[in-house]
């Protein structure tokens, strides 16, 4: 990350950067061209002396694109047009660490317009802001898009780990036996154990940020957009989906030691049966010396 905001700190001139290090995250203005925003305008209009009634009207105010770089590997982009985002993303190449299949990058798009008669919030995938004056809103509304983005992609891996192996225990159901070598056997225990320590790891990053011990007013709005992507129930379901690998893995464990064990016990009976044929190899040829 030291890395990535000197570059960012570089691009003042051609892009207009300020970054911030906000916690796990760099914030920065990120200008390529001119951009806008839609704001909803309410005028209150008297009908007689006992009703009015409001008039909406749309009107288009330039904003700057903004980013929000969080260090789990998620990018939350304001304002930006989409030409410009791949061209962001592939000058963010060199930085990658890691990098995931291009088929399993996951994406969420979500409209946003201003609104300074309401609260900040989202309804229906589009996010009402009060203003355009600052980036603390945005930072708690990013923080749990990129939360729940980060959620679907191990949501995924683990449906992917699910299907992958659910004729493991099917087989052993109709055969009695694992159908796998000791070295696959040991592979796939591998991988149900990565997977295990991967979705922990993403537990962590899933709780509620630092930040919001310091910045106490964002809390309210940073858990609506968490209720609102419904990241507590979709954890809760991943959860339950994870302790099915676990107990998968628990099995292997359990078969892998029998084969071990069923191994160890072959060693002591062919050791056994050496040592009888030695014995009566030895025997025989003492009992041969005597008869001469």
């Amino acid at each position: 990350m030291t890395l990535l905001f000197k570059w960012i700190q570089s691009r003042k001139d051609q892009n207009d950067t300020a970054p911030k290090l906000l916690d796990e995250c760099i914030y920065s203005p990120f200008v390529y061209g001119p951009s806008e925003a839609i704001t909803i305008n309410m005028d209150e209009v008297l009908i007689d002396d006992d009703r009015q009634h409001a008039e909406f009207s749309e009107t288009y105010i330039p904003i700057k694109s903004e980013i929000f770089i969080f260090d789990y590997g998620v990018i939350v982009i304001w304002g930006m047009d989409e030409r410009h985002e791949r061209e962001f993303l592939q000058e963010l190449e060199p930085f990658e660490v890691e990098k995931i299949d291009e088929d399993d990058i996951e994406m969420e798009e979500l409209e946003f317009y201003i609104n300074p008669n309401a609260q900040s919030r989202i309804y229906n995938d589009v996010i009402s802001l009060r203003t355009t004056k600052g980036h603390m809103a945005k930072l708690a509304i990013s923080h749990a898009i990129a939360q729940a983005t980060k959620l679907s992609l191990y949501e995924g891996l683990v449906d992917e780990t699910i299907e992958a192996t659910r004729h493991i225990p099917q087989r052993m159901a109709e055969s009695g036996t694992v159908e796998m070598t000791r070295k696959g056997l040991i592979r796939k225990i591998g991988q149900l154990f990565i997977m295990r320590v991967n979705v922990n790891l993403v537990s962590n990053i899933l709780d509620t940020p630092e930040i919001f011990w310091s910045e106490p007013t964002l809390q309210p709005l940073y858990a609506a957009i968490r209720e609102y992507l419904e990241i507590p129930q979709r954890v809760e379901i991943m959860n339950h989906r994870v302790s099915v690998i676990s107990d998968l893995l628990d099995m292997l464990n359990g078969h892998l030691n029998g084969m071990h064990g069923e191994f160890l016990e072959w060693i002591v009976i062919i050791l056994i049966g050496v040592e009888i044929i030695i014995g009566v190899v030895t025997i025989t040829v003492e009992a041969a010396k005597l008869s001469y």
